[in-house]
């Protein structure tokens, strides 16, 4: 697997937590697979912060003011 193939993995798997997190409500143990999904890499949590703020600007997900 090359590097592009890698980062495409990464962001597709932040995508995926980050859809499921905002359209269901993660059981506990899938709460905890994220966490430790976010915790293993550094690349991780940038890649899903950065597909949360994309998420942000589209307007496809309240902001945590709104959530709330």
């Amino acid at each position: 697997m090359d590097n592009d193939s890698g980062d495409d993995a990464v962001w597709q798997t932040a995508l995926d937590w980050l859809m499921r997190e905002h359209e269901e409500t993660l059981s506990d143990a899938d709460r905890e697979a994220l966490h430790a999904w976010l915790a293993a890499s550094s690349q991780h949590r940038r890649v899903f912060r950065e597909a949360e703020q994309l998420w942000l600007l589209t307007g496809m997900i309240p902001s945590g003011d709104e959530r709330n």
